[in-house]
């Protein structure tokens, strides 16, 4: 009567204590962690290869059964449950011995295996049930127990194996066997030899004690014992056994020494398709977030890791043999408002690369190794004054596009007005001035004024053009949003001092124009999202626009490569492939740019302080054009060679650099100059009629 009683409110406590086991030891559906992945596109085969994964609580990748190769279940079934296919969940006679071992001093059992079968090891994995010893241990072997029984009763042999082996414990926050592969080996789980297999399997009795890294000599006599048991168990043949045993642990060096800090490029990724997440499935930020660390998605990105990876090393911003870097690192100090303490800051860089289907493939948002996760991405998230990288987008293209002015217009280099002088209260000054402070007081070619970054020369196209056109060229044709009705007005327009400014994300977008043929794509860094099971959640819509003439982006882009010639970027051009571009810098050198554009890509690179304060200009080279042209020799390097796109509507004359004119016989110097066969004809390019 005691035995029954005794029985019958275990029953009732394991049924109540399991009421809600349903979802928890749902097999067809396990709500588990699985890893994301983003992935890019091999340039050679087209095929998408992985960039990097997304560990969130556990680095998981699911594994089919089927895809499992048979020597590695045999591991695991040699040293964890030998007799797996043939219980029902539960070792009786083990279960009882183990007990015996915990709650008397009497030892029936001694192995190198445990009691629990491996659906008894399942159930723990699935429920996190680890109670300790005493009482309570014994009440959670009854729970495991029971748990096991019942999932017997639901699942095949083979369903019970595909959990297990995807559900291990390894080191790390790394879980199942493919995860172990991958960091463990740098294979798939179907590549993985005997000892391999065995060595992987021998980590699960205890992670941190056989960790392979950490402790190579337990794993392996941990492993040696595992190939003794399949060897014992006629699951490896003699002549196989041996090899395994004299195989050499040769582990994956490239994961054990990773920072496991995320790139600039990971970092957008991860904000853009959380964004999206939220918009279209109307998600909370952290609901978004869990999706993507946990949910097993695949992110099929824009990356190109060549070009991402010379990025990264030339924004290290290393210094050389004799100590100087690149970007020079000038200590600035000011006062935080908010706390009246002191803050010092060193300047920062950014630089972004697009191609010329609007994928971005490569980013970098600040100098120095990155050492956090999702900090400040300067590329993408900081707003700034852009100086006369402005003057081709905003005054120079939309001219020449509505036929204002040709490649070669001449006109006055000398200010336009007089405005309150704000350093001296009551006195006027003369507006714009140009970088060297002086004025020629001639007429000077739109061309040179491109070239040699002539403010006097950008206003008077924007006068002519009108401030109403520009904003509108820039905010509908080429992807500028944060621009303000006051910014309605020559000098942010024309020169740049905006109220905010732009970020080096869109600053490359809209310069793609003049390598494109004059088609603006709205930049994205990727193009589909799966799920899990490989349903697609999400897919990029590529947006597009015609914001140039195929012939005005060929004349905007010959006359950029005049600043890379002898203009304020000569001497910088990178090797090998043709390249243009334009530099820029706000009037208190506040704000360095350089937006260079080749066949391949539109890359904007940005210098200055987080916290606006003049830079210093002593350098041999402009670091940011510098930048550039060193990362574009490094990835483009083995590219094939390839030429902007032209077109048949320009046509080439040489013109006269005094008149902007099309030069005569009469003309000593003369310069190659582009134009639209349209004005030609309609004689609106003048031929000298003297000199």
């Amino acid at each position: 009567m005691v035995g029954s009683a005794v029985l019958v409110a275990l029953t009732s406590y394991l049924v109540n204590v399991t009421r809600n086991d349903g979802e928890m030891l749902n097999l067809t559906n396990l709500k588990l962690s699985l890893t994301s992945i983003i992935y890019y596109q091999d340039a050679e085969t087209g095929e998408y290869k992985e960039y990097q994964r997304l560990d969130g609580s556990e680095n998981r990748i699911w594994v089919d059964l089927e895809n499992i190769p048979q020597h590695v279940k045999d591991a695991y079934i040699a040293v964890e449950d030998k007799d797996f296919y043939d219980h029902h969940g539960v070792d009786i006679v083990g279960t009882v011995a183990a007990m015996v071992n915990e709650y008397t001093p009497i030892k029936l059992f001694s192995s190198k295996r445990g009691a629990s079968t491996i659906t008894q090891q399942l159930v723990k994995n699935l429920t996190n049930d680890n109670d300790g010893s005493g009482i309570e241990g014994a009440f959670r072997k009854l729970r495991e127990i029971y748990r096991a029984f019942v999932l017997e009763k639901q699942y095949t042999k083979d369903e019970i194996l595909e959990a297990y082996l995807n559900t291990i414990r390894l080191s790390h926050n790394w879980a199942g066997v493919q995860a172990g592969a991958n960091n463990y080996f740098g294979k798939d789980v179907s590549e993985l030899t005997y000892a391999e297999a065995a060595s992987i399997a021998g980590i699960t009795k205890n992670p941190s004690v056989y960790n392979p890294y950490s402790h190579p000599e337990n794993n392996l006599d941990r492993r040696d014992d595992i190939l003794y048991f399949m060897n014992q168990q006629g699951k490896l043949a003699d002549e196989d056994y041996e090899a395994a045993l004299q195989e050499e642990l040769v582990l994956n060096q490239e994961i054990r020494s990773k920072s496991f800090v995320n790139s600039y490029f990971t970092d957008m990724v991860i904000d853009q398709v959380t964004e999206d997440l939220m918009a279209q499935y109307n998600l909370t930020r952290g609901e978004a977030s869990n999706m993507i660390q946990n949910n097993g998605l695949k992110i099929y990105s824009t990356v190109n890791p060549t070009l991402q990876s010379a990025m990264e090393q030339v924004m290290l911003n290393e210094p050389d043999s004799k100590g100087r870097t690149l970007f020079p690192i000038k200590e600035n100090t000011y006062t935080d408002p908010a706390t009246g303490e002191k803050v010092t800051q060193t300047p920062q860089a950014a630089m972004v690369s697009v191609d010329y289907t609007g994928a971005v493939v490569a980013v970098v948002g600040g100098l120095g190794e990155k050492t956090e996760d999702r900090v400040l991405n300067r590329a993408v998230d900081s707003l700034r004054q852009t100086g006369s990288t402005m003057k081709p987008i905003g005054a120079y293209a939309p001219a020449l596009e509505y036929d204002y002015i040709h490649f070669s217009t001449a006109l006055f280099d000398d200010y336009v007005k007089e405005i309150d002088d704000e350093e001296k209260p009551g006195q006027k000054r003369q507006w714009p001035q140009n970088y060297s402070r002086e004025f020629s007081m001639t007429q000077i070619p739109v061309v040179t004024g491109i070239a040699k970054s002539l403010n006097t020369i950008a206003v008077r196209t924007l006068m002519m053009l009108g401030v109403d056109a520009s904003y509108d060229f820039l905010t509908n044709s080429v992807g500028i949003s944060t621009l303000y009705d006051s910014d309605r007005d020559l000098g942010p327009l024309a020169l740049g001092s905006m109220t905010e400014g732009v970020s080096p994300m869109e600053m490359a977008a809209a310069y793609a124009i003049f390598g494109n043929g004059g088609k603006y794509i709205e930049p994205y860094c990727y193009t589909t999202v799966e799920d899990s099971s490989g349903e697609v959640i999400l897919e990029t819509k590529v947006t597009s626009v015609q914001a140039l003439s195929e012939e005005t982006a060929y004349i905007m882009n010959r006359a950029l490569k005049t600043v890379l010639q002898y203009g304020t970027g000569a001497g910088l051009a990178p090797k090998r492939l043709d390249a243009v571009g334009k530099t820029g810098t706000t009037s208190d050198n506040k704000d360095h740019w350089f937006i260079g554009v080749t066949p391949y890509y539109s890359t904007a690179t940005w210098w200055g302080y987080d916290k606006p304060a003049e830079l210093s200009v002593n350098y041999t080279t402009h670091p940011p054009t510098t930048a550039w042209r060193n990362v574009m020799n490094i990835a483009q390097a083995e590219l094939p060679s390839k030429s902007f796109p032209t077109s048949k509507d320009v046509e080439m004359f040489n013109y006269c650099p005094i008149t902007g004119n099309i030069a005569n016989a009469n003309c000593p110097d003369q310069k190659p100059g582009y134009y639209k066969k349209s004005t030609i004809e309609s004689n609106f390019v003048v031929v000298c009629q003297a000199h």
